[in-house]
């Protein structure tokens, strides 16, 4: 090996040399930034996944949420439905009430709508019929002041009656009360229903 091949393969193996420490370099480097690569990669899945398990939980709450309020609007419906029921079976009840009875309820309703002075009370034919012999003594009885007289031509109403004071009419009927007191018959009737513990 002369001089000059010498020098020409020291040079050869420091090139060599070097290529290999600077490729070992490369292949740290590469390894280190597949590393924080992976490592990103693995913290953006996580937060991602984080983030679907939130979104996937706030729909569940929304949804389940969504289902209770229908639970509760049915329920709501549902109980005003058997309030309504209720309060129309309480209706009908004094409709068809036997006439004693009926006429006690129509008694109890001059007492508490008469007024002082001259009056008229209009009954339906229905009513005029049955009327108890006794029905005016009565009625003038319970409200000594009030001076009102059973007029003898039926009215079309279905039920109670009318008061009539001069141009005043006070409609006595019991769809008239009943729809007068409908809030209070329906929470009386709620309370019954549905007491709360």
């Amino acid at each position: 090996m002369t001089g000059l091949e010498s020098i020409l393969s020291q040079i050869a193996g420091d090139g060599q040399k070097e290529a290999e420490e600077v490729l070992s370099v490369s292949k740290a480097k590469a390894a280190e930034t597949v590393q924080k690569a992976q490592a990103e990669a693995k913290e953006q899945a996580a937060a991602v996944l984080k983030d679907a398990e939130r979104r996937a939980q706030d729909i569940r709450d929304r949804a389940q949420s969504a289902a209770e309020l229908e639970k509760r609007n049915q329920m709501l419906v549902f109980k005003q439905e058997l309030i309504r029921q209720a309060v129309g079976a309480a209706r009908e009840s004094l409709e068809n009430a036997p006439d004693g009875e009926y006429f006690e309820t129509l008694l109890k309703l001059y007492c508490r709508f008469a007024q002082e002075g001259r009056g008229e009370m209009r009954l339906n034919k229905r009513d005029l019929a049955r009327l108890p012999d006794d029905f005016l003594a009565r009625m003038r009885k319970a409200v000594p002041g009030a001076e009102v007289t059973i007029s003898p031509q039926p009215h079309a109403i279905a039920n109670g009656f009318l008061l009539v004071y001069g141009g005043v009419d006070i409609n006595c009927t019991f769809q008239a009360i009943f729809e007068d007191a409908y809030d209070e018959l329906r929470d009386a009737a709620g309370r019954l229903l549905f007491p709360v513990a």
